[in-house]
C-alpha cells in the first residue's frame, strides 16, 4: 500500500512542485528587478545629495564672508586695530561672531600672529594654527573643514583692507547635528547623514548625525577601515544601506572629514511588503488549488498503475498466477494483459534456469553449488557426523585431448549412474569437470571407506564403447564431519586435497590429512611473510661439512638456509623453499644466500681456513640467464677463488628447461665455477642428459646411502654410481651416511666425499670453523 501511495504523492507533488516553482522563480525574478531598480535609484539620489551638500556649504561660507566684509568696512574695527584696541576688537567680533552664528571668531595678524581670540584669552600672540589658509585667503574665498578639540568647524577665512591688508578675520563655525539638521530642513537632504573624522589610519568617529536614531547613525559612531568614494552598498546594524563618502577639504594638518550618505533599502523596499504579502496570499490559494487537482489528476492516473504494480510485487514473490482481468480497452489494458503472458513465460524460464544453476548439464546430477547447499541443508538439521567423498577420474584431461569431449561426456554420464547404484541412497554431485562429489550424512569414518571401496570397484571396469576401452582410473579423497572441517566449503576443498593424495596409492582412496595440505592457512601466511623475512635479515645460514674420505679431514661445506621467524622460531627449508618458488620469491631468495655464501667463504679463506663452499640452485634461477654475470660480480667484490664455489643443482632442474639451464651452466662452468648434480638417481632420464652437462660432480642420493650396509641391491647401485662417476671424471659425494660402516665402506669403493650426521650435522659458521680447527689439530696430533 506504501508504493500506491507514494506513486500518487510523488505524481501531485510533481504537479505543485512545478506550481511552486514557477511562483518561487517568478517572485525571485520580481524581487531582484525591483531591489536593482531602487539600488540605481539609491545612487542617483546619493551623488545628488553630496553635490547639494557641497552647494548648501559653499553657500554657507560665500554667506559668512560677506557679512565679515561688511563687518571690515567698520571704522570703528579698523581704528581699534590701527590703535590696538584689544577690547574693542574683541566686542566687534563678538557681535558678529552672534550674527552669522560663529562659534569663535579670530583676528589674525599679517604675520599669522592672533591678535584677538574670542574663545580663548590667552591666544593673543600665539601662532595661528592653520597657516596655509593666510595667503590663499587674498586670493580667493577660503573655506574648510578642520577638526579642533574633538569638533569639527567649518572656517571661513576673510582679509580685511583698510585700504593695504591689515589683518585677517577667521570664523569657526561649528558643525554639529543641530547645523546638519537645519541644513537638512533647508534642502532635500536624507536623514541618513554623517560627519565623520578619521582618528587613526582606518579608524573614524562620527562627530555629526543628522538624526541620531537611525541605524544608519548608530552604526557608524565608530567604524574601521576605508568608506566607499562611489555609491556601494553596505551592511550596517542589520541593515542594508548604499553609502557614499563625500571627502571635504582640511587643512594639512587637520585630521581628514568625511561626509557619509546613506540610503537605506530596507526603507525603501518597505512599500513593497503589502505588494509581497498579497502575492503570498494568492501562491498559497494556489498552491491549494493546485493541489487538490494534482491529487485527483494523480488519483486517477494512478489507480491502474498500482494493479500493475500489485501483480508485479506477486510476480517477484514468485507467484505466477494468471492475474485477474483488467476491463479497459486503452494502453493500460493492453499491458495488463502483456504482463499476465509475462508471468506464465516467466515462471517456465525461471523454472529452467534454476535447473541449470544448481545441476550438471552432461550427467544431469547437482552441480557443486547445489551439493554445497544440501550438505549445509544437512549440517544446519543437526546431524551428528557426516563423510564426503571427492571421486576424481584421473585420466579426464588425456581422454579429452585424445578423443574429444563428446566421447567424454558419455564416460562421465557412466562414471556418474554407476556411482548412482552404489552409494545407497547418498546424494551425489558433479564437483568439476573431472570429479564427483558424495554426501554421506550420518557415515562414520568406517562406513566412508566402504561407500569409497564400491565406488572403486564399480569404477574399476574400463567403459567400452564400439572398439574404444578406455579405464577411468579412479581416485577417493574423504573428508569427515565434524573431525576435518564443520563447513561444507571446507569439507569439499579438504576432501580435493585428500582426492589429489590418494591419485597413485595403492589403496586409490585416502583421507584428509592436515600435514599434507598444501593450501592450508599457516602455509598461506607464510608464503605472504617470506617477502618480509627477506627485506628484514631473518634469515641466516647454516653449513654442513664434507668429509674428504681419502684424507679424512673436511674440506668443504654446503650452505643450508634457516628462517628464524620472531613468533615460529626456526624453520627449515623444506616449509619454505617450494613456497618461494611458487611465489616468484626464490630468485630473490638465492641471491641473498649466495652473497651470504661467498661472503662467509672469501672471510675464511682470510683467516686462513681453505673450505670450498656449495650453493644450491633452483629450476627457476637455471632460467635466469643473468646468474652467471651476478655469481662472477659477487666472486669479484669477495675476491673469491671461482674454483671454491660449488653450484649444486637437481637433475630434475635441469631437466625442466633443458637447453636454457645448459647455457646458464656452461658460462657458469666456463667463469671456473664448479657444477655438481644433487640427489643422483633419483630423476628422470638423467643418464641420456648426463653427457652433455659441464658437471664436476655427483651426488648420489641418500635413499641409496641409508640402508647401504642391509641392502645388497644399494650397493650394487652406489659402486656402479661410483664407478660411472669416475669414468666420466666426475668426483663423487655421498648423501646421508649415518654410521661408521657406511663410511667405511664408501671409502673403500673410491668415493670421493661423505655428507651425513655421522660426519657433522649443519652448524653455524663459528661452529663449523671450530669444529674444522680441532679436527686439524688432531690429525697433526
Amino acid at each position: 500500500m506504501r508504493l500506491v501511495i507514494g506513486f500518487r504523492l510523488r505524481l501531485a507533488l510533481f504537479f505543485v512542485g512545478m506550481l511552486v516553482a514557477v511562483q518561487l522563480i517568478t517572485g525571485a525574478l520580481v524581487y531582484g528587478v525591483t531591489r536593482h531598480a531602487l539600488v540605481v535609484d539609491g545612487e542617483r539620489q546619493l551623488a545628488a545629495n553630496a553635490k547639494a551638500f557641497d552647494a548648501q556649504m559653499d553657500d554657507v561660507a560665500a554667506r559668512i564672508a560677506g557679512n565679515v566684509r561688511v563687518m571690515a568696512l567698520d571704522f570703528a574695527l579698523r581704528q581699534a586695530i590701527a590703535q590696538g584696541d584689544r577690547g574693542t576688537v574683541l566686542s566687534v567680533l563678538h557681535n558678529h561672531g552672534r550674527r552669522v552664528g560663529a562659534s569663535r571668531m579670530q583676528l589674525i595678524n599679517l604675520d599669522g600672529t592672533i591678535v584677538a581670540d574670542t574663545a580663548d584669552t590667552h591666544a593673543n600672540g600665539q601662532a595661528f594654527q592653520f597657516a596655509e589658509l593666510i595667503q590663499r585667503a587674498f586670493y580667493q574665498q577660503t573655506a574648510v573643514m578642520a577638526a579642533v578639540q574633538g569638533h569639527v568647524y567649518w572656517i571661513i577665512v576673510v582679509p580685511i583692507y583698510a585700504p593695504q591688508p591689515v589683518g585677517l578675520v577667521v570664523v569657526y563655525v561649528q558643525v554639529d547635528d543641530q547645523l546638519l539638521a537645519h541644513m537638512q530642513e533647508l534642502s532635500t537632504l536624507r536623514r541618513d547623514l554623517v560627519l565623520e573624522v578619521q582618528l587613526a589610519p582606518s579608524q573614524w568617529q562620527a562627530v555629526a548625525q543628522g538624526d541620531r536614531s537611525t541605524p544608519f547613525a548608530r552604526g557608524l559612531q565608530h567604524v574601521a577601515g576605508d568608506f566607499p568614494v562611489q555609491p556601494s552598498l553596505r551592511r550596517i546594524a542589520q541593515s542594508d544601506y548604499i553609502v557614499l563618502a563625500q571627502p571635504l577639504q582640511h587643512p594639512y594638518n587637520s585630521a581628514p572629514v568625511v561626509v557619509l550618505f546613506g540610503y537605506s533599502l530596507d526603507d525603501a523596499l518597505r512599500p513593497y511588503h503589502n505588494l509581497a504579502l498579497a502575492w503570498s496570499a494568492l501562491l498559497a490559494l494556489g498552491l491549494a488549488a493546485g493541489l487538490f487537482g494534482a491529487w485527483m489528476i494523480a488519483r486517477n492516473v494512478s489507480r491502474p498503475v498500482e494493479w500493475l504494480a500489485t501483480v508485479a510485487k506477486r510476480i517477484e514473490q514468485g507467484d505466477y498466477r494468471m492475474p485477474p482481468r483488467l476491463h479497459r480497452h486503452d494502453e493500460i489494458g493492453a499491458l495488463a494483459n502483456a504482463i499476465g503472458t509475462m508471468a506464465a513465460a516467466v515462471q517456465q524460464r525461471e523454472e529452467r534456469i534454476s535447473y541449470q544453476a544448481t545441476h550438471d548439464a552432461v550427467t544431469g546430477l547437482p552441480n557443486r553449488m547445489a551439493i554445497e547447499a544440501a550438505i549445509t541443508r544437512s549440517l544446519d538439521d543437526g546431524v551428528a557426523l557426516g563423510s564426503l567423498l571427492m571421486i576424481g577420474l584421473t585420466r579426464v584431461p588425456d581422454i579429452i585431448k585424445t578423443v574429444g569431449h563428446g566421447l567424454c561426456d558419455r564416460l562421465m554420464r557412466d562414471a556418474g549412474e554407476r556411482i548412482q547404484r552404489v552409494a545407497d541412497g547418498a546424494e551425489v554431485a558433479r564437483a568439476t569437470d573431472s570429479n564427483f562429489v558424495v554426501w554421506l550424512a550420518g557415515t562414520d569414518r568406517d562406513g566412508a571407506v566402504q561407500v569409497a571401496i564400491r565406488i572403486l570397484d564399480a569404477l574399476a571396469t574400463p567403459y567400452t564403447e564400439a572398439d574404444v576401452s578406455i579405464d577411468m582410473v579412479p581416485a577417493v579423497g574423504i573428508a569427515a564431519y565434524p573431525e576435518h572441517a564443520i563447513k561444507a566449503v571446507a569439507l569439499l576443498r579438504y576432501a580435493e586435497t585428500a582426492q589429489f593424495a590418494a591419485v597413485g596409492s595403492s589403496k586409490a582412496w585416502a583421507f584428509y590429512q592436515a600435514a599434507i595440505d598444501p593450501h592450508r592457512p599457516e602455509r598461506l601466511s607464510l608464503m605472504g611473510q617470506l617477502r618480509d623475512a627477506l627485506a628484514q635479515d631473518q634469515l641466516q645460514l647454516h653449513y654442513q661439512p664434507k668429509l674428504a674420505l681419502a684424507s679424512r679431514r673436511l674440506d668443504g661445506a654446503e650452505s643450508l638456509v634457516r628462517w628464524q621467524h620472531p613468533l615460529r622460531g626456526t624453520i627449515m627449508p623444506d616449509a619454505f623453499i617450494g613456497m618461494a618458488e611458487d611465489t616468484g620469491n626464490i630468485q630473490r631468495l638465492t641471491r641473498w644466500v649466495l652473497e651470504a655464501a661467498i661472503a662467509q667463504a672469501s672471510q675464511w679463506r682470510v683467516n686462513g681456513l681453505q673450505l670450498g663452499m656449495a650453493v644450491n640452485l633452483s629450476a627457476r634461477d637455471l632460467g635466469d640467464a643473468d646468474l652467471p654475470r651476478y655469481i662472477l660480480g659477487l666472486a669479484a667484490m669477495y675476491r673469491l677463488p671461482h674454483e671454491q664455489l660449488t653450484l649444486e643443482i637437481t637433475e630434475r632442474a635441469v631437466i625442466g628447461e633443458f637447453e636454457a639451464a645448459l647455457r646458464v651452466l656452461h658460462q657458469l662452468r666456463e667463469q671456473g665455477f664448479r657444477i655438481t648434480i644433487d640427489d643422483f638417481g633419483v630423476g628422470q632420464s638423467s643418464l641420456a642428459y648426463l653427457h652433455k652437462l659441464p658437471v664436476d660432480e655427483l651426488k648420489i642420493d641418500q635413499s641409496f646411502i641409508k640402508h647401504l650396509m642391509d641392502d645388497a641391491n644399494d650397493r650394487v647401485i652406489v659402486r656402479s654410481i661410483v664407478e660411472l662417476s669416475h669414468g666420466l671424471g666426475y668426483k663423487v659425494t655421498a648423501e646421508g651416511v649415518e654410521n661408521e660402516a657406511t663410511l667405511d665402506y664408501l671409502a673403500s669403493i673410491g668415493c670421493d666425499h661423505a655428507q651425513g650426521f655421522f660426519v657433522a650435522r649443519p652448524m653455524s659458521a663459528d661452529a663449523l670453523v671450530q669444529l674444522t680447527t680441532t679436527a686439524l689439530h688432531q690429525s697433526h696430533a
